[in-house]
């Protein structure tokens, strides 16, 4: 254990990390948007599991691990603000769940819960099935996909449907275009609201989707009947808390955006890696048929099925291992902390990795191999620390569509595995993948006829 309990005068400076604050004028931000994950293995290699650096301006203090881990998600929690941590993210998204912090962003948890988990769940599982169903209608023996983009088409789809709330084809079209146009304002690198620039057309057409949502909601609250809606809008809608309180109709329209942008792209990621590795590991392609084959047989499935695939879990808990949705999470320290024997004062920043916590051999036995037995008793690896596996967060800011998430990805792999398919480039040309987010845009899977 890393925390200590000592007098704030015995630890010393977090400017005596060892690392760099790199050039005079930006720091070492050109070396970690130019390496991207090989930034943070190389830092770890060389300066161990605790470092500085400088990214635009602000001082930050890498903490690598699951002591660090807990002490940033779970203890010190309140110390930290996940709002500053994401505030790149707010000019596209809004501040939705993601960016809110304390009371505001426990009260707006607890109002948002029930459209994500319980009955709610049952009431998605049908349309999920329904836009899967169709989405796989156009495989065919031969086909060559890109992995990335397919499926992210198919979680988008899924999004829009089901937290927006889209009841017909127009309006999922007209929301499916300002939704994807909002998106660009993230690559954009000059920051100005005029229509001649990339970031301008895609606050554009944020303004587009926030009068979308306006007319949905009015539209909605008129219908009535919300307690009995089958998508999230509608239960965000009629969402109470204990005192009587409700989300504004901006705060709604805040969080839909949050949702929909962390609904469009985690499962896409997850299930593109799942099948890179299943071709890698053939043999746990044909333990998931066998398991499929025994718990559903020849029944519609069901979502009590997708309680019963502990091979399946083990499976997506793996890629969720090796290739986390969200690689880093960082925090603006607001109240000073202590880790490792320093002291990470108010004004800085703290980033830590599940990229590089999830491949430590102190946790997990042969960390780049894909085993998803690793999950199953008696060996349970990501036991040995309750912050070990932490790739959809934990603690107060932990995911919370990540029973959804689950269960859309279950409900996919139900129909993907009924399909042989190769995928390039190869598996073992690429291992291990230390920088998945350079290499994921390129897998592409080329597709046999059923098996």
């Amino acid at each position: 254990m890393v925390v200590q309990t000592k007098p704030a005068s015995q630890f010393q400076s977090a400017e005596e990390m060892p690392g760099s604050f790199g050039k005079l004028f930006g720091g070492e931000t050109k070396e970690l948007f130019r390496d991207e994950e090989l930034f943070y293995w190389e830092h770890f290699q060389r300066y161990g599991s605790v470092f500085k650096s400088r990214i635009f301006g602000k001082n930050f203090a890498f903490l690598i691990g699951p002591d660090a881990n807990r002490l940033v998600l779970g203890e010190k929690a309140d110390h930290l603000s996940a709002r500053l941590g994401w505030i790149f993210l707010e000019p596209i998204f809004g501040k939705g769940l993601l960016l809110q912090d304390g009371a505001e962003h426990q009260a707006t948890r607890r109002l948002m819960y029930p459209a994500m988990h319980g009955r709610s769940l049952t009431n998605y599982f049908d349309t999920i099935q329904e836009i899967v169903d169709k989405f796989f209608a156009d495989w065919t023996a031969g086909k060559t996909i890109s992995l990335i983009e397919e499926f992210t088409n198919l979680s988008t789809t899924i999004a829009i449907r089901l937290i927006l709330g889209t009841e017909t084809d127009s309006e999922f079209a007209e929301a499916t275009q300002y939704f994807l146009a909002m998106l660009t304002g993230r690559r954009a690198k000059l920051k100005i609201d005029i229509p001649q620039t990339l970031y301008g057309r895609s606050q554009q057409a944020r303004r587009n989707l926030q009068a979308f949502l306006r007319r949905k909601i009015a539209q909605r609250k008129q219908q009535g009947s919300l307690q009995e809606s089958r998508d999230f809008l509608g239960l965000l809608l009629a969402a109470v808390d204990e005192n009587g309180n409700s989300l504004s109709e901006s705060d709604i329209i805040d969080q839909l955006l949050m949702v929909l942008f962390a609904g469009h792209e985690n499962p896409a990621v997850l299930l593109s890696w799942l099948m890179f590795e299943l071709v890698a590991h053939p043999e746990w392609r044909d333990r998931l048929r066998n398991e499929y084959a025994q718990v559903v047989g020849n029944e519609p499935l069901n979502l009590s099925h997708l309680k019963q695939l502990p091979l399946t879990s083990y499976a997506l808990k793996e890629v969720e291992r090796l290739y986390p949705p969200v690689q880093n999470i960082s925090r603006g320290v607001v109240k000073d902390i202590h880790y490792a024997g320093y002291c990470i004062p108010a004004g800085w920043y703290v980033d830590i990795s599940p990229l590089l916590t999830h491949r430590l051999p102190e946790i997990y036995t042969d960390p780049d191999r894909f085993d998803p037995d690793r999950f199953a008793p008696p060996r349970e690896e990501d036991k040995k620390h309750p912050f070990a596996l932490v790739g959809f967060g934990s603690g107060p800011h932990s995911c919370l569509g990540w029973q959804f998430a689950q269960m859309e990805m279950k409900i996919i792999l139900s129909k993907l595995l009924r399909y042989d398919w190769s995928i390039s480039p190869e598996p073992s040309t690429a291992f291990p993948v230390r920088q998945p987010s350079q290499f994921q845009d390129s897998l592409q899977a080329h597709i046999k006829p059923p098996a």
